[in-house]
């Protein structure tokens, strides 16, 4: 998308939409319950019967894989009197049926009611009639996204960043995970990803190895630049510049010479592209004031895995600026509750958190206009 500066100043969102719970279930509808939300990574159900359970507002939802090797989803409810099916958060579903830990009610893996123990019989009682609640799942580059939309349309894969296409993402996998809870607004975490206005003073391990982002997210905006993007003999974007791996195979020269590609799939994926690995980051909110956030660091499979130096060279740098980064928006999140601010307000170079801004409002408009 275009990189063009803003005229003026333009005001954020009302700084309410930011901490009100009766605000905050309009967006869970307008936005988690209505989209595609990317929710995990496919190489966590690798066998018939795994699953995971993951969690959207205030809905949870049982990933699992099925004999055929395809994906499913569940409302994680059993369709007897309510109960939760799965109470942990991940497993193997024994002899690939999962039973309702109140009353038995036991289902296939692909969401059908297959026995009700100790239930006296009634002429009125089909099984057919029982499925449990199934949940749209689709999956591109390796990430899986769910859709709570009863009517969900398909996933369209055009509409997602082809751009990576030779990073091969469904390729990779985990090498690190953190997560973590951050005591913040969602939207304050999608904004902060918008911009580096905040760059100098929050990150300066990350400007040293960005020198373009010294410049608090004007470089490129105002003409010939006097400075390079990344610093001399920098190869990846780790806390020296250096570089353990070789470039993902299947990139071309410039994507080698790229250090850093940052893209966000809203409302919740994020994702930190260098030539050798790929962090990500998967949000969910909590709360109207809480998220959390699930970090990973993507690799090629035949680097895996790294030894315990080679992975801590990997990870300390985006870690470092994510902790930072969780610190201001929480920080942020106590401020906007003083009774005189009414909103923020975007300067130029915050174009992206002005673009970000107009697409809650217009996603907001169309839900009241449904």
């Amino acid at each position: 998308m275009t990189r063009r500066a803003l005229e003026r100043l333009e005001p954020g969102l009302p700084a309410a939409w930011y901490y009100d719970p009766a605000h905050h279930g309009r967006e869970l509808e307008a936005f988690w319950y209505a989209r595609w939300i990317a929710v995990a990574r496919a190489e966590e159900l690798a066998q018939a019967g795994d699953w995971r359970l993951v969690r959207i507002g205030t809905q949870s939802i049982v990933l699992a894989k099925d004999e055929d090797g395809q994906l499913r989803a569940f409302h994680n409810t059993c369709r007897h009197r309510g109960s939760v099916l799965c109470t942990g958060e991940s497993g193997s579903f024994a002899r690939q049926r999962i039973v309702c830990p109140y009353h038995s009610w036991t289902y296939d893996l692909a969401g059908n009611l297959v026995a009700t123990p100790r239930r006296m019989e009634t002429p009125d009682f089909r099984m057919s009639d029982f499925p449990l609640y199934r949940v749209a799942v689709a999956t591109w580059g390796g990430f899986v996204f769910v859709n709570l939309a009863g009517s969900a349309v398909a996933l369209d894969a055009s509409s997602l960043p082809q751009k990576f296409e030779r990073y091969r993402f469904a390729e990779l996998r985990i090498g690190k995970r953190i997560v973590a809870e951050v005591r913040a607004n969602w939207k304050l975490l999608a904004e902060n990803f918008c911009e580096c206005f905040h760059c100098p003073p929050v990150h300066p391990e990350l400007c040293r190895l960005v020198t373009a982002y010294r410049e608090a997210g004007a470089w490129g905006l105002g003409g010939e630049e006097k400075t390079t993007e990344y610093a001399p003999g920098a190869a990846t974007l780790t806390m020296d510049g250096s570089a353990r791996l070789p470039p993902i195979s299947t990139l071309d020269e410039q994507e080698r010479r790229t250090l850093y590609v940052p893209a966000m799939l809203p409302p919740n994926l994020f994702l930190n592209v260098q030539p050798d690995y790929v962090n990500s980051q998967l949000m969910f909110p909590t709360g109207p004031e809480s998220v959390r956030i699930v970090y990973d660091w993507l690799f090629e499979p035949e680097r895996l895995p790294l030894s315990e130096a080679d992975l801590a060279h990997y990870v300390a740098l985006w870690d470092i600026t994510n902790r930072q980064d969780a610190q201001n928006c929480e920080w942020q999140q106590q401020g906007i509750h003083a009774r005189e601010f009414r909103h923020g307000h975007y300067v130029p170079q915050e174009f992206d958190c002005h673009r970000f801004a107009q697409w809650v409002r217009a996603g907001l408009g169309a839900l009241s206009s449904a």
